[in-house]
């Protein structure tokens, strides 16, 4: 049967690719806005990245998106100011529901601090919040709330040191990162 709706989103998934590949950050930030997001004005996107239900998506400025990053809007996802996501991180606001029998899609928004660092191969799962300031270690797996200014690592990810606060500092924009794409 033919559906406008799963039409417009695979339309929608296709522009959103072919956008992540432009060799510049300025129009990757125009399309992505024109599809509905909501991107800081010095914030940088590097190559590859995934964007799915741009609509829900807000990042704030001064954030940098490594390349290959997936990022869920479907159930809403916030990115605050000053933000690293390094290679590979995978922020999921959808999933199936296991326990479903008929495997129902389920949704629940993701909140990212400002000044987190999500190191490369990070997941991040439905429903979760990182607080201010907090970092979480290459492959660590989110999977509940982490509290602001803590060092996160392992899966799921844990606690396991602190970080000084108050963090004051900016990323910059696309003028401070060494690589134009």
């Amino acid at each position: 049967m033919f559906s406008v709706h799963r039409t417009l989103v695979a339309i929608e998934a296709v522009a959103l690719s072919l956008v992540s590949y432009f060799p510049i950050h300025g129009p990757r930030k125009v399309l992505l806005r024109i599809a509905g997001a909501q991107v800081g004005k010095t914030t940088v996107l590097y190559h590859g990245f995934q964007v799915r239900a741009a609509r829900n998506l807000s990042i704030g400025d001064d954030s940098s998106i490594g390349d290959r990053a997936i990022l869920d809007g479907r159930g809403g996802l916030t990115i605050g100011r000053s933000v690293n996501l390094s290679t590979g991180v995978q922020i999921w606001t959808a999933q199936h529901d296991w326990q479903s029998p008929g495997f129902e899609s389920v949704s629940a928004p993701v909140v990212i601090g400002d000044r987190v660092w999500l190191g490369p191969g990070v997941i991040v799962l439905p429903g979760t919040s990182i607080g201010e300031g907090a970092v979480v270690g290459a492959g660590a797996v989110v999977t509940k709330d982490l509290a602001p200014y803590g060092l996160y690592g392992g899966v799921p990810a844990k606690r396991i040191g602190d970080r000084p606060e108050p963090m004051t500092y900016t990323i910059g924009g696309p003028r401070r990162k060494q690589w134009w794409w």
